[in-house]
């Protein structure tokens, strides 16, 4: 709780009024009405409950896991537990005076399993063989169905706006075994911008929920997207290195473009003490100089 508490008073400071590097103060007030003040979670990193009410393992289950891959060991088996304490997750937004949260829906919560054969072939001996397992499909988990409309509604009634992402990198596990991820058409799922509505497995559980579209607007939907999604979580300043070693071994996305990046914010480390890691002023910083040349943008 200590820590949430700090993050939430690093969060309530740049929302409820700031002291900029131009020496120009800014709060809500600054901003036009309508403007969304709101924070934002991810489910692999902020659930935990890994192995309840029906839930199936993700990609992201099985990478943490794996020896050697995570320095200390870590995982998100627990993670902050919002599963179990969203409440009092809901209440400290409400504390920070915030205005919507985005959370995303573990696909392995709402489709976890269905025990079918997945691999049909023969062994080196000429002998057939089939491999059964969970293929991320199959009847839809009502355990986790509910989790989301009881966090919906906890939302909702503390007047939070809830922003709902579909896909938060956490693939079913299933679907990566079956499917090797991405690279089949099949496992795809913007069913707005590819077909002009929502699936029926969404329009028959969530009803009146979901925005409805008339014949011109489905047709104006269908295709029409030109990207998904726009996220970043802090700057890197980038400058040329083709001969990034460490990072050429470590398979690391930055060697690949050759170059050499430098962070704006301050990294984890189990070295620095909570207390210290909680005032966490360079991030404080780029958020505070963020939001002031986002309000001059929109001046």
């Amino acid at each position: 709780m200590h820590t949430k508490k700090g993050i939430a008073l690093a969060i309530a400071l740049l929302v409820l009024g700031i002291q900029t590097g131009v020496s120009q103060n800014i709060s809500r007030a600054s901003f036009p009405e309508g403007f969304v003040f709101g924070t934002a979670s991810a489910s692999y990193q902020y659930e935990g409950a890994v192995k309840e009410d029906g839930r199936q393992p993700t990609i992201w289950d099985t990478f943490s896991h794996s020896t050697g891959i995570i320095i200390d060991g870590s995982n998100a088996d627990v993670a902050v537990d919002q599963y179990h304490r969203y409440v009092e997750d809901i209440q400290l937004m409400k504390d920070m005076v915030m205005d919507a949260y985005r959370f995303s829906i573990a696909w392995s919560r709402i489709f976890p399993s269905k025990f079918a054969p997945l691999v049909f072939g023969r062994d080196e001996n000429g002998d057939n063989f089939v491999v059964f397992g969970t293929d991320g499909s199959g009847e839809i988990n009502q355990a986790g169905v509910d989790h989301y409309n009881n966090l919906i509604n906890a939302l909702l009634a503390k007047g939070i706006e809830p922003y709902v992402t579909l896909y938060h990198w956490d693939l079913p596990q299933a679907l990566e075994d079956k499917y090797i991820g991405w690279l089949d058409r099949q496992i795809m799922f913007l069913d707005p911008l590819i077909f002009g509505d929502y699936p029926s497995s969404m329009r028959s559980r969530v009803g009146t929920r979901l925005p409805t579209f008339t014949e011109s607007e489905s047709a104006l939907l269908k295709g029409s997207l030109d990207f998904v999604g726009i996220n970043h979580y802090t700057t890197y300043y980038a400058s040329e290195n083709a001969t990034n070693t460490i990072d050429d071994l470590l398979n690391d996305v930055v060697s690949d473009a050759d170059a050499h990046a430098i962070r704006m914010d301050d990294p984890n480390s189990i070295l620095i003490p909570i207390e210290d890691a909680l005032k966490d002023e360079k991030r404080i910083k780029y958020h505070t100089d963020y939001l002031t040349n986002l309000l001059a943008a929109i001046e």
